[in-house]
């Protein structure tokens, strides 16, 4: 699939198929998450691939009770190691260290796509119990959980908003280029 229509035909989805997603699939987009750029190199990403149901349901309960999430085949929970960003960058640390999982995180959910595997970024969690939940260190952050699968649905297009209602040229409001 190209970069453009893979972009463009990325959604959302939050309805899967109870068919397994290979190893060497979910290999693949995790490589790709390797790629993201990043603050000074540092890659302070990590994940954990979740694929025991139960362990699928209780995260869903983590995520607001958001119960579509227990229709995926599996979770990457993406988290978010500080340390080294924070030696190097100091104050700007939370934003960069924040930054760069939401690079790798946006490649994650495009290299699914082009593989034909749906899925979701999910924001909304009880971090601290998804950590304990997982085991994951307490000085960890706890980014995104990604839920994948293949969709149990075609998607629709969704409207964009158009480009001239986004840009504007050398400063604030400015519509028009000299």
């Amino acid at each position: 699939m190209n970069i453009d229509r893979c972009i463009k035909t990325r959604r959302s989805i939050r309805k899967f198929l109870d068919k397994r997603i290979s190893d060497e699939k979910i290999a693949d987009i995790l490589d790709s998450a390797r790629y993201a750029p990043s603050a000074g190199n540092i890659q302070n990403w990590k994940f954990i691939i979740v694929r025991n149901k139960k362990t699928i349901e209780k995260l869903a309960n983590l995520c607001a009770d958001q119960v579509w999430v227990e229709t995926a085949t599996v979770l990457i929970v993406v988290c978010n190691d500080q340390s080294e960003v924070k030696r190097m960058y100091k104050k700007r640390a939370e934003l960069f260290s924040t930054q760069n999982c939401a690079a790798a995180i946006q490649n994650i959910l495009l290299k699914a796509n082009s593989l034909g595997i749906a899925s979701c970024w999910v924001g909304v969690y009880n971090g601290d119990r998804v950590k304990a939940e997982l085991k994951v260190p307490v000085e960890l952050k706890i980014d995104a959980i990604i839920p994948l699968g293949y969709a149990a649905r075609e998607q629709e297009p969704v409207k964009r908003i158009d480009l001239e209602n986004l840009v504007f040229f050398e400063e604030w409001g400015q519509k028009e280029k000299d």
